[in-house]
């Protein structure tokens, strides 16, 4: 609906104004005066009113699948009929919105483009948009905002740090760890078809559904090498420093529990570009369908975790983590802030003796050296744990190389892993 500015306002009433000081003084010629300023409000939103712009909205995102903190680039494609007006986009990051911008005349012959950046806030899956288009008249004393109602859904990521090589050795197998070459190529022997009723979001190839223009779904799934395990700590409890009374959007997170997600995902990507397949594990039930983060410079090894990773939250236990079989073979990343007892019983029992394990505790600002945290250290050191007890602003890389630089990895446990017989 068209509704009059501050200015339209200012008008009207000085208007008015002049109308009853003309009565008043008796001063004909300033009661014409006042029936213009009264009435150029409303002629203003008639002609605002008469113009309704009739548009359709395409948006091209690059990269498809952002990463939080990176800049994404987006070309709106404007087409239909809207005269030259203001444009305004909401998007995921403060203050919340793309522009104000020129929007040139549209035609159905002469669509029209804009293109800006925006740099993603959170992870997990955001809108782009709608596209908001204020329309003024010429002395800007009425305006109508029209909702295109037409958005993007975006996959955003956590950040990936290269992590240096250690504690986790090479992997070793009867095919051996797979190349990055033939990591590469698996990206690309990809089937796809258009997405069903039904279809598992995780299925969803999201660089193919840019280049349609439609959802597109995969119908095989990448091939896996020698496994290891990633244990990400979700329980609500076990993370002090939470936001838990909404102060900002989204569900309850907090500065340790986003740097265990942005370590996971290191970790993730370290253990992919060494051969082995990344099996994650979380001590609270998550989405059943998370998306695959399938997008140019993500290995289809690396894409289900990253999805599954961009939409991991913490959430309140209800009861004890589901039992784990503990393999010999299989390397741990373990990443965690406060675990509670049965918690950490849970992570403890997957390790097998001999395995190499690494845990890296997050505590809240000021709080690595708290006598519990030591505590906790030391519990998992005696069990045959490589320990690292990090300060959230410390970034991941810095807390990966201090993990290096602590004990080295049991001598059973490498000849384990590489097929020796301890």
């Amino acid at each position: 609906m068209p509704r009059p500015t501050l200015r339209g306002v200012i008008f009207a009433l000085a208007g008015t104004a002049i109308i009853a000081l003309a009565y008043v003084v008796e001063r004909p010629e300033l009661l014409a005066v006042g029936v213009v300023a009264a009435a150029a409000p409303i002629v203003a939103l008639v002609v605002v009113a008469s113009g309704r712009p009739r548009v359709r909205v395409h948006r091209h995102l690059d990269p498809v699948v952002a990463t939080v903190g990176e800049p994404v680039s987006v070309t709106v494609t404007v087409a239909g009929r809207a005269r030259a007006a203001e444009w305004v986009e909401r998007v995921p990051m403060r203050p919340g919105f793309a522009g104000p911008g020129r929007l040139p005349d549209v035609r159905r012959t002469r669509p029209a483009r804009l293109t800006y950046r925006y740099w993603p806030a959170e992870r997990g899956l955001v809108s782009v948009g709608p596209l908001l288009i204020e329309e003024r008249d010429p002395f800007a004393l009425a305006v109508r905002v029209t909702d295109t109602a037409a958005e993007a859904t975006q996959l955003v990521v956590p950040e990936v740090l290269p992590l240096a090589a250690g504690p986790v050795p090479e992997p070793s197998t009867e095919a051996g760890p797979r190349s990055s070459r033939s990591r590469e190529r698996a990206d690309d022997d990809v089937v796809t078809r258009e997405y069903r009723d039904g279809d598992a979001l995780r299925r969803v190839h999201w660089r193919v559904t840019a280049r349609h223009g439609e959802l597109m779904v995969r119908q095989d799934e990448p091939q896996a090498g020698p496994h290891s395990r990633l244990i990400v700590d979700t329980d609500l409890a076990g993370y002090a420093d939470i936001e838990r009374r909404g102060l900002r959007p989204g569900p309850p997170s907090g500065p340790s529990f986003e740097w265990a997600v942005r370590m996971a995902a290191s970790s993730a990507a370290h253990l992919v570009e060494r051969g082995y397949a990344v099996d994650l594990r979380t001590s609270t039930p998550q989405a059943p369908q998370p998306p695959l983060a399938d997008a140019p410079g993500i290995s289809a090894a690396l894409a289900p975790v990253l999805g599954e990773l961009a939409l991991l939250r913490s959430v309140a236990a209800d009861g004890t983590p589901p039992p784990l079989e503990a393999h010999p073979s299989v390397p741990l990343i373990a990443i965690a802030s406060a675990p509670q007892p049965s918690t950490i019983d849970w992570m403890l029992a997957q390790r097998a003796p001999g395995t190499v394990a690494v845990l890296l505790l997050v505590a809240p600002h000021g709080a690595a050296d708290a006598p519990e945290v030591l505590a906790l250290a030391d519990e998992f050191t005696r069990a045959g744990w490589q320990v690292a007890r990090v300060d959230p602003n410390v970034p991941v890389d810095a807390a990966w190389r201090r993990l290096i630089d602590g004990q080295p990895a049991p001598a059973e446990a490498t000849a384990i892993l590489r097929g020796a017989t301890p």
